[in-house]
């Protein structure tokens, strides 16, 4: 039996980077699993935790809030505002704040500019 050591919310990239490194041992579900996310993937994994750690400290999104905008690299603002709809405690800080979603999407855009330089 296993035993959870602990627990993060991670992205989708970073699923698949876990898993790229545990290939070796992969059983048929995560092999579907890394099949998904290599479909679904948006950003390689570094860009991925970049653009969650400035999510997190520049516009203060909890860990969860970052790893969605994260999964879906919304292009529009009325895109990021549906995902974050569901966090009550952004109502009041950026949910109504056109200038913030507004730097919210420059940065998702300027992460995901940079892998099409990259690549």
């Amino acid at each position: 039996m296993r035993k959870i050591i602990s627990k993060r919310t991670v992205s989708i990239p970073e699923v698949r980077a876990i898993l790229e490194s545990e290939m070796a041992t992969m059983g048929p579900l995560q092999q579907h699993v890394l099949s998904y996310v290599r479909k679904f993937s948006k950003l390689p994994p570094d860009r991925a935790v970049a653009l969650k750690n400035e999510l997190i400290e520049r516009f203060g999104l909890i860990e969860d809030e970052a790893s969605q905008v994260v999964n879906v690299c919304p292009t529009h603002v009325e895109e990021l505002r549906a995902i974050l709809t569901g966090y009550v405690r952004l109502v009041s800080t950026i949910l109504f704040s056109e200038e913030k979603l507004k730097e919210i999407m420059e940065a998702v855009k300027r992460h995901l500019e940079q892998e099409t330089v990259n690549e």
